[in-house]
């Protein structure tokens, strides 16, 4: 029988913790409840989770700042951050530290089990994985080309790179894109971060040429490998 996925749930409201402590263990999943950050490298070493699921703001502690101590020391475990604050300031320093995402409170607790799937599940999987011509390992996040390192993305970069591997040949829309990469839902604000984002995308596998990402107009974009011509 497969071991159920491990959750750390790091929450100091004890009310809200509890309840999607319970439907996550109604859900499957084997739960460890924690209302603050003390001692939580060693809960960690103990317990060995499969995600991390961590509230930005633990009474008066910087839950951005433990969590990039806790990537650095444990960086194969995903971290993902959840806080009623998603303004875009808020949302970019969880993500830069190395959080997997940024999920708005209040949330159904489906959607919370969609994110853990999604996030934690990839950690059982390969963690290389072939874009062509290119190997990008999902843990180091380094990206090769013809066996040779190239660059280490960015979070950002690798959350959107993983997003159009996983929907290979399926449109994605704006506002999934800001879903899944900022964590918020798309306002016309984050233009200019999707674009940006997509010119970084387009240039690092611009060496080969069977890679595209092509704008879908008013609906956003569609990542393709063409297949090789033989003759």
């Amino acid at each position: 029988m497969e071991e159920p996925l491990k959750v750390l749930f790091v929450d100091d409201d004890i009310d809200f913790g509890k309840i999607n402590c319970i439907g996550l263990t109604a859900l499957g999943y084997d739960v460890h409840f924690q209302t603050s950050l003390a001692g939580i490298e060693e809960v960690i070493k103990q317990f060995s989770p499969s995600i991390i699921v961590l509230d930005v703001e633990i009474g008066k502690e910087n839950g951005i700042e433990k969590a990039r101590e806790i990537i650095l020391r444990f960086p194969s475990i995903p971290v993902l951050f959840i806080s009623s604050h998603t303004d875009i300031s808020s949302v970019s320093q969880g993500l830069a530290v190395g959080a997997v995402n940024y999920l708005k409170k209040p949330f159904d607790i489906r959607e919370l089990d969609l994110y853990i799937k999604r996030f934690a599940t990839k950690q059982l999987k390969s963690k290389e994985k072939s874009i062509g011509n290119y190997l990008f390992n999902t843990e180091t996040r380094e990206l090769l080309y013809d066996g040779f390192s190239i660059k280490i993305l960015t979070p950002l970069e690798k959350n959107g790179l993983l997003l159009f591997l996983e929907n290979e040949s399926v449109g994605i829309t704006y506002d999934l894109m800001s879903k899944i990469i900022w964590g918020k839902n798309y306002t016309p604000d984050l233009d200019s971060s999707i674009h940006n984002l997509i010119s970084k995308l387009r240039k690092i596998l611009n060496r080969d040429e069977r890679i595209m990402i092509n704008t879908v107009k008013g609906v956003g974009y569609i990542f393709k490998i063409r297949q090789a011509l033989h003759f």
